[in-house]
């Protein structure tokens, strides 16, 4: 059965399919582990600042 007669893609252009879908995923994992270090940053900071805050409120 020939690949072409079922309407099938080759078997090579499958693999670089394949391979490009790859590479994208790859791509935006490390995207998504970026934003996810920045959201921690920004909540690790404003934590602080809130603690600050309510240190100094209440010493005042």
């Amino acid at each position: 059965m020939n690949f072409n007669e079922s309407g099938s893609q080759t078997p090579g252009r499958f693999r670089t399919r394949v391979r490009a879908a790859a590479r994208w995923l790859h791509r935006r994992r490390h995207i998504a582990a970026l934003d996810a270090l920045r959201g921690a940053s920004y909540s690790a900071g404003t934590s602080v600042v809130a603690v600050i805050v309510w240190w100094v409120e209440s010493r005042h």
